[in-house]
């Protein structure tokens, strides 16, 4: 039965569906500058404090991307920042 579900919707289309839209998905920041993953972070600006995604490597808070990745993603990505692995992510948008 489930060998019948692959061949009929193909292995992407399930993938797709059992880690996205049946489990949890997650969302992340990325920079568009750098293609870098950002953090939400209170940081200081002039007149007191701000909080918001910001890009360090950039140093700015422009052209940053929010994105919906699988929760399997989004904890690699922070496993591997955490171990100081620098993860650079390509944004490609679809055209309508």
């Amino acid at each position: 039965m489930e060998r019948d579900c692959l061949i009929v919707h193909g292995v992407a289309a399930n993938l797709h569906e059992c880690l996205f839209t049946i489990s949890d998905s997650s969302q992340m920041h990325i920079c568009g500058k750098c293609n870098n993953m950002t953090n939400v972070m209170q940081r200081s600006v002039q007149g007191g404090k701000a909080r918001g995604p910001y890009c360090r490597f950039c140093e700015s808070v422009e052209n940053i991307v929010k994105v919906n990745v699988y929760m399997v993603q989004s904890y690699y990505a922070m496993s591997s920042s955490a171990c100081a692995y620098l993860l650079s992510l390509t944004l490609r948008f679809a055209s309508v």
